[in-house]
C-alpha cells in the first residue's frame, strides 16, 4: 500500500545522547581517537586575560573547528559554521550540544588573530611525533619540493598599498601562467608520505629558499639526519650540494648540463679538470687557468683565465674559443656540482629520483584535491602558514588513523557477526568494543 510521510513540524523531541548518534566507524571518531589537544590551553594562556573580561570560546574548540575546515575542505569560516550548525557529527567533534548556540564566524577569525601560528605549528609537530611513535617514519630518504597556492586576490591589486593581501606576490603557476599567490615548500618521508617539514613564502621566492634550514629542523625533529634528500632540478646547484655534503646528506637532484658560451661543440667546463687545493683549472691541453676575480655581472661566480700566449699556439684553440684566451666561469661551489653530475650517472641515483614524483607529488595532490591547498582561504603570510600547517597536520593524523583503524574495524565486524547469531546479552558478554589506545604526546 502506498503511503505518504508527513514532514515533521515544530515538535518537542527528546533526543538520545549525541554520542550514540555517531557511528563507531565515522572518520571524525577515528580522528578524535588520535587527536591530542591537551597542550592548547597552556600554550595560549599568555594570550588571554585570566581574571577579567568576557568568557572566550574554548581555544581547543577553535583548533577543532579549524581542523574540521581543513579535513572537510570547507572554503570559508562562514560556511564552516553553517555546516556545523546542521551536522550532528560536526557538533559532536567540536563539543557542542544540539541545542547549544555556536560562536559567530567573526569570533573565530578574531581568535585566529589572537592565537597566531605557534599553536598550529605545535599541533603539526605533535602529528609528526605521533607518526614517529607509530613506526610510520623511516627518515632515511626524504623528498622535497615546492607547490604554488593561488591567493584570493585580484591581479590588479598585487603589491599595492590598498591590497587586502599585502604579502602575496606574482609567481609562475602550472601551465606557465603568472598569478598572485604563495609557495609551500614541503618535505615528506619516502616510505609513508608523512609530512615532516614545511615552510611558506611568497610566490616569487626561489624554490630552494630555506632548504638547509628545513633539513636541519627535520633532522633535529626526527633525531637523525636523512641519508638522502630527493628534489627536482630547481635544487640542483653547487651551493645546495655543498651544504648537504657538509651535513653528510646525499642530494638526489638532476644537475644542469654543462654548457659553453663560446660556440656549440666547443669544450665545456666539464672538459677542464679543477684542482681544488690550488684553485685552478687544467685545460684539455694540460695548461692552467688561474683565478682572476669574480664575474662583474654575477659576483657569486668565479672567473678563471689562461694567458693569450698559451692559447695562441694551442692545437685545440679551434675547439676551445675564438677569443685570444679562454675563460671559464663557475660557481663558488663548482667542485660539489661536479660530484653531483658524476653521482647522477649511477643506478642508485636514478632509482631514488624515480621514486620522488609518486611521493611528493602525491602529497601535493592529496592536499589540493581533498583539503583545499590549491587556493588560499586567508590573507597574509602568517594566516597562509596556519592553513598549510592545519592541512599537513590533518594529513599526518590520517596516516596514524590508517594504522590503527584495521584493528578497530575487525572488532566492530566481529561484534556485528556475533550479535547476528547470539542474543544481545550473550554477544555483549563475549565481546565489548573499546576504543584502542594510540600514541599521544603529553602536554
Amino acid at each position: 500500500m502506498q503511503t505518504k510521510r508527513e514532514r515533521l513540524g515544530f515538535e518537542m523531541t527528546l533526543l538520545p545522547p549525541l554520542e550514540s548518534l555517531i557511528p563507531e566507524d565515522h572518520h571524525l571518531r577515528r580522528l578524535d581517537r588520535v587527536l591530542d589537544l591537551s597542550f592548547v590551553q597552556e600554550a595560549v594562556r599568555e594570550r588571554y586575560c585570566q581574571d577579567n573580561g568576557r568568557p572566550s570560546v574554548d581555544p581547543e574548540v577553535v583548533i577543532r573547528l579549524f581542523l574540521l575546515q581543513a579535513l572537510e575542505n570547507i572554503p570559508s569560516v562562514r560556511k564552516l559554521m553553517r555546516e556545523v550548525q546542521v551536522n550532528l557529527a560536526y557538533r559532536w567533534f567540536t563539543g557542542y550540544r544540539v541545542d547549544e548556540k555556536l560562536p559567530d564566524h567573526s569570533t573565530l577569525s578574531r581568535a585566529l588573530d589572537r592565537i597566531g601560528d605557534e599553536v598550529f605549528n605545535g599541533l603539526f609537530i605533535r602529528s609528526i611525533e605521533q607518526c614517529q611513535m607509530s613506526g610510520l617514519i623511516e627518515g632515511k630518504v626524504l623528498h622535497l619540493d615546492v607547490t604554488t597556492i593561488r591567493a584570493d586576490l585580484d591581479t590588479c591589486r598585487v603589491n599595492k598599498p590598498d591590497s587586502p593581501d599585502p604579502e602575496a606576490r606574482f609567481g609562475r603557476f602550472p601551465g606557465g601562467k603568472t598569478k598572485p599567490g604563495y609557495k609551500q615548500q614541503t618535505m615528506a618521508d619516502g616510505r609513508s608520505r608523512v609530512v615532516v617539514g614545511l615552510s611558506v613564502m611568497p610566490a616569487n621566492s626561489p624554490d630552494a629558499t630555506g632548504m638547509t634550514k628545513m633539513i636541519d629542523e627535520v633532522a633535529d625533529r626526527l633525531g637523525a639526519s636523512p641519508d638522502a634528500v630527493c628534489a627536482d632540478a630547481a635544487y640542483a646547484s653547487g651551493r645546495s650540494c655543498a651544504a648537504l655534503e657538509a651535513r653528510g646528506v646525499r642530494l638526489i637532484s638532476p644537475p644542469p648540463k654543462p654548457i659553453t658560451y663560446t660556440d656549440r661543440g666547443n669544450f665545456t667546463v666539464e672538459d677542464f679538470a679543477f684542482n681544488e687545493s690550488l684553485d685552478e683549472f687544467v685545460c684539455p691541453a694540460g695548461e692552467r687557468l688561474h683565478y682572476v676575480g669574480p664575474d662583474a655581472t654575477r659576483p657569486d661566480r668565479r672567473r678563471y683565465q689562461a694567458s693569450s700566449r698559451v692559447c695562441g699556439g694551442c692545437k685545440y684553440k679551434a675547439r676551445c674559443t675564438r677569443a685570444a684566451k679562454r675563460q671559464v666561469k663557475v660557481s663558488s661551489h663548482h667542485e660539489a656540482l661536479v660530484r653531483l653530475r658524476a653521482d647522477s650517472k649511477t643506478d642508485s641515483f636514478r632509482k631514488l629520483y624515480k621514486a620522488r614524483a609518486p611521493v611528493i607529488e602525491g602529497v601535493f595532490a592529496e592536499a589540493k584535491q581533498w583539503h583545499g591547498l590549491g587556493r588560499a582561504s586567508r590573507c597574509g603570510l602568517l594566516k597562509m602558514r596556519v592553513q598549510c600547517l592545519l592541512i599537513a597536520a590533518i594529513m599526518n593524523f590520517k596516516r596514524v588513523m590508517a594504522v590503527f583503524w584495521p584493528l578497530s574495524a575487525a572488532i566492530l565486524i566481529l561484534g556485528a557477526v556475533m550479535r547476528r547469531f547470539l542474543s544481545p546479552v550473550e554477544a555483549t558478554s563475549l565481546i565489548k568494543y573499546r576504543p584502542i589506545t594510540v600514541p599521544t604526546i603529553s602536554a
